[in-house]
């Protein structure tokens, strides 16, 4: 069990790291529209398709508060990479995912479609950990609460 534990740990801190190496920078006002301008230009490199543009003063406050929140989330979980988080992550990586397919159905850099895929190994990876935990906790408990001596027989009457 212990070295599920430690599977899961390592689970959910590399979905932090990811998370941190790629929304840090879009945190940090200034920054984030050069890292905008980066991705773009590596998106238009790979031949992947669809533009950033220009985004107004109040589409890159909302795109800092993003990077913010996934920034300190993604510290949260280095801090603490229990089951619980990773149930969490798994949660948001969902919507996110969502969101995602939205926008790539609706004409977004091709760039997105990649880190998509990222977040699908990512949330899988770590449901897949989250369950197995989960089913062997959950097993064990069970197991505890079996009466010995019992086994098959009713009370008598």
């Amino acid at each position: 069990m212990a070295d599920l534990n430690t599977q899961l740990a390592r689970a959910v801190k590399t979905s932090a790291i990811y998370d941190l190496a790629t929304c840090l920078p879009l945190a940090l006002p200034g920054v984030a529209g050069l890292y905008l301008i980066v991705l773009d230009t590596l998106n238009g490199a790979a031949g992947l398709g669809g533009q950033v543009g220009e985004l107004s003063p109040l589409a890159m406050m909302f795109v800092n508060f993003l990077g913010s929140l996934i920034s300190i989330w993604a510290v949260i979980r280095l801090i603490n990479p229990s089951w619980a988080n990773g149930l969490t992550d798994i949660a948001v990586r969902t919507l996110f995912s969502i969101a995602m397919l939205n926008a790539i159905f609706n004409g977004v850099p091709g760039l997105i479609s990649v880190l998509w895929v990222c977040e699908m190994v990512l949330l899988l990876g770590q449901a897949y950990f989250v369950h197995r935990v989960w089913s062997t906790q959950h097993a064990a408990s069970l197991r505890s609460l079996r009466v010995p001596g019992f086994r098959g027989q009713v009370p008598a009457e």
